[in-house]
Parts: C-alpha cells; structure tokens; sequence
C-alpha cells in the first residue's frame, strides 16, 4: 500500500441548504447550466459521464441519481419539520446549524479505479468518455460509507446520498440532520453539539475519531489508509482572491525569515573573526613571552571550542537559509503564475527537409527550369511557414480562451464577494441599531434597571411575561427558546441582555399605542 493512499472525509456545518446546492448534489441541469458551470476554470463536469452518477436511497438500495421525486432541499425540510426544528426568525442573519455537508473520496487514482478499473478516462475538458461503465467495487465502497453513516446518525437522518463520477475524481455527497436528546424533556431534536460537539475542542476529538472509524469499517477494505484530522479547524477551499493573499501572505513570512537567517549568519560569521584575532593575539604573546605555554594552551583550548560551537551554528542556519530562499523561489514564482493568466508560447520545433533542386540543369531553357525550380522551392517553404503558423495561432486561441474565463471567474467572484458586503453590511447596520438602542435605553435609570432585571430572569433560566406581541407566539420577533446546547456562557448573557432590550422597547411602544 503506498503512503499517499488516503482516505478523505470534509464535514462543513450547515445553516440552511438551497436550492442550488440541492440541484448539484442531485444534478437537475440541463445543458445551458452544465455550460456555465464549466466556465469556472475549478470546475470540470463530464456530460458524457453524468450518467454513470448514482445514489444510495433510504431503503439502502443503489438508483438512478436525482430518481427521487421530492428535490434534497424539500426531503431535508420535512424531516427538520418533523424533529421541530425552527429558525430563531425568518429574517435573522445568524441562525442555528441544522444540517451536516459530507464529502467522502480518497486518493485520485485509487478513486478512479474502483470507479472504472482498467478502463481509459480521459479527463480533459469537453472529451468523450461515453464508452466507459461503472464497475461495482464503487458501488460496493459507496453502499459501506453509506452504512457507516447510517450506524453514526440513523437511517432517517441521513437524508441524501449522491456519488458523482462525472469530474475529477470520484466522490460521495452526504447531507446529514444531527440528531439528539434533550435532557429535560426527554424529546428528539436537531442538535450539532450532539453528534459533533459543544466547542472546537471537542469537534478535534469527534473528528479523530470519525477518522478512525471511517478506516476501521471502509478504508482499510479499498486498500485506503486512515485520513488525516483537523483539530476543530473548519478546512475551506481557497477561491483565486484568497490563493493569491495566502501566497503573498506565505512569501512575506518566507522573505522575513530569510533576512532574520542572514542576519544571525553575520553576526555568527563575525563572532567566529572575534575569536580568531583572539587566537592570533595569544599566539603573538606566547612568541613575545608575555604569558606561558600552559596558560596559551587553555586559551587556545578554549577559543577552538567556542569557534566549533559557532561554526556548528552557522553551518546550520546556512542549512536553514537555504530551504527558506527555495520556498521563496518557490512561492513567488506561484504567486506570479497566479496573477498571470497568460503563458509564454511554445517554442515549437517543427521538423522538415531543406528543399533541394530535383531536376538536372538542361543545356537549353535554363531560364525556365530556374523560374520552375523557384517556385517548387517557394511552394516548400510555404507550406512550412503556414504549418509554423498554424501552431503559433492555435496557441494564441488557447490563451485568449484561456483569458475569456478568467474573466469570467474574475466577474463571478466580484459579485459574490458584492453580495458577501452587502449581507455583512446590513448585518453590521443591524447590530449598530441594536447597539444604538441599547445604549440609549440603559441612559436612562428606570429603564436600565428594568433591563438587567429581565436579562438577570433570562440568565437564570425563569419565565419573562410579554403583555404586547407575547413570547410564546412562535411568529413573534420576541419568541425565546432559553440556552441552546451549544452557547456559551458570555454569548448566552450578550443575547440575554440583547433580548431583555428588545422585551423593554416592545412594551414601551405597546404602552405608548394604549395611551
């Protein structure tokens, strides 16, 4: 088994799931849409492929992917409603995880070989591999994650399981409901404390041990050794705008650690000169008699060790310097690839032979077996020189293509990030108003008392009456569900004080409407 065998296994939280990502996972696009998605340079979606794609449905049975006639994003909402679940409000921007987004797959070659054995794939964009069938061991492979997430979370919980063999490499979709107890009432719930713990620290050991699991029970049958964790780290994939900040990020460290290096090479290089006068200096005074040969020995002793020590020491960090200017090299020159769209052209070596005279000179009308002779030699070149052409403009046409969508990619990412400033910003408006409001009703004594009375009743777990627009309307801005499992003690007295402001001013503008 080679080392780079791996397991893979990405769990990201979820707080909702549209509709798009539903009609991904379940590959409800027709032709326009596979079209666009393929003009992100990250993606790669085989048409010819998409129906080797297949699911594992609640009878635990292989089918058809997307044979379900209920979409994902429909199937996850019944369940949700039949546990109870509730968003905190239907306008809130900060809302509970309510769902678990699995992705299983594994070391690219091992994947494609328990996907299509010795079969050949072709994995550039827009080829032809409709000759290709699925063989079982994917299936087989697919069915024990799928059995290993059952045994995790329960049938009913695991709401959809798709296997996509139409990109890259093969890998498995898994959207998941975490599902626990509530100690008091003894009922089910939607709960990700349960099956993945209250905090990050928790989560790093929840993870080492699904990791483990997951090799224990599948992996170690498929010849895939055990994934590596990440302690409570929430691993992302890096968009271009973020690739390019990290590799700058990473050279500037790089680029800083190099002239620390160099700097502790000099003031060793020069520590080392310092002792070597010294040594020079005893041996001109052992020559003039100033001091004996036992004490020069000592001295020389001496000296001789601090100059190893420090050479040991420069040599080292001379080691070290060596491997940080690599990873310099190594990061600039990515980060100048990555700001490049464009390559330099090929330099194309095109083969072909020296035109030479094919007809003997005759002894008369040598002025047209010239003329004869020269074209058939301009013909010659002709066809070289458009051969040579033909390369260079075809590599041209790659790079304008090449452009066209980073273009794309450049627009699309503009307007995500747009729309990622507008959602903060109108949150950041909305906890400035909260803020606002809060510091202007606790400017007022009677109305700060009230407020930490109510927060201290929240806090300590006690029922709070509301005469205008009540807690208990499950519409009302107001409705209050206590602790949730996974706050923590500060943020649960932030929202305490938060919604006591918010109980104090409904009930001031109820009393003002009364009057």
């Amino acid at each position: 088994m080679t080392t780079d065998r791996k397991q893979a296994m990405h769990v990201e939280a979820g707080k909702s799931f549209s509709t798009a990502e539903a009609d991904e996972n379940e590959r409800r696009w027709n032709e326009e849409k596979i079209g666009r998605k393929n003009l992100d340079l990250t993606n790669h979606y085989d048409k010819t492929r998409m129906k080797l794609n297949f699911e594992i449905g609640p009878d635990g049975k292989i089918h058809p992917l997307g044979y379900q006639e209920k979409p994902l994003e429909v199937r996850l909402q019944e369940r949700l409603d039949a546990l109870g679940w509730k968003p905190f409000k239907s306008d809130s921007k900060i809302q509970p995880n309510c769902c678990a987004k699995f992705i299983f797959g594994g070391n690219h070659d091992r994947t494609l070989e328990m996907a299509f054995g010795n079969q050949t794939v072709s994995l550039e964009k827009n080829a032809d591999n409709s000759h290709l069938h699925r063989c079982e061991e994917i299936e087989h492979w697919a069915k024990d994650v799928y059995d290993w997430c059952v045994r995790r979370y329960g049938q009913e919980n695991v709401v959809g399981f798709q296997v996509h063999l139409d990109e890259s490499s093969p890998h498995i979709h898994a959207l998941i409901v975490p599902v626990g107890v509530r100690l008091k009432s003894g009922r089910k719930c939607v709960m990700w404390s349960a099956k993945f713990g209250k905090d990050r620290f928790e989560y790093g050991k929840i993870l080492k041990d699904m990791h483990t699991s997951l090799y224990e029970d599948v992996g170690s049958k498929y010849g895939l050794e055990r994934g590596d964790s990440i302690d409570g780290r929430n691993v992302q994939h890096l968009n271009k705008r973020e690739y390019i900040r990290k590799l700058t990020k990473e050279a500037k460290q790089a680029e800083k650690a190099v002239k620390g290096l160099q700097s502790m090479m000099r003031h060793l290089e020069s520590k080392i000169f310092s002792y070597s006068r010294q040594l020079e200096e005893a041996e001109k005074e052992l020559v003039s008699g100033r001091i004996t040969l036992d004490r020069y020995e000592a001295q020389k002793a001496d000296i001789q060790k601090l100059i190893a020590e420090y050479q040991a020491k420069l040599e080292d960090k001379a080691d070290k310097l060596n491997e940080k200017e690599q990873e310099l090299e190594r990061l600039t020159n990515d980060a100048i690839k990555v700001h490049s769209v464009l390559q330099p052209f090929r330099n194309y070596k095109v083969d072909f032979t020296l035109p030479q005279i094919t007809e003997k000179v005759p002894l008369f009308g040598t002025d047209k077996w010239v003329e004869r002779q020269n074209r058939y030699i301009a013909k010659q070149f002709t066809e070289i020189i458009r051969k040579i052409e033909s390369l260079y403009k075809s590599d041209a046409v790659r790079q304008v293509d090449a452009a066209q969508r980073n273009v794309l990619a450049d627009y699309g990412e503009f307007y995500r990030l747009k729309r990622e400033n507008q959602t903060l910003s109108e949150i950041n408006q909305e906890l400035e108003s909260e803020l606002n409001t809060l510091l202007g009703q606790l400017a007022v004594p009677s109305i700060r008392n009230i407020i930490f009375a109510v927060a201290d009743a929240l806090i300590g777990g006690q029922p709070v009456p509301i005469s205008s627009g009540g807690g208990g309307n499950s519409d009302s801005d107001l409705r209050w569900d206590g602790r949730r499992p996974d706050d923590e003690d500060e943020a649960y007295r932030r929202r305490c004080l938060l919604h006591a402001s918010r109980i104090v001013k409904s009930e001031r503008n109820g009393y003002r409407r009364r009057r």
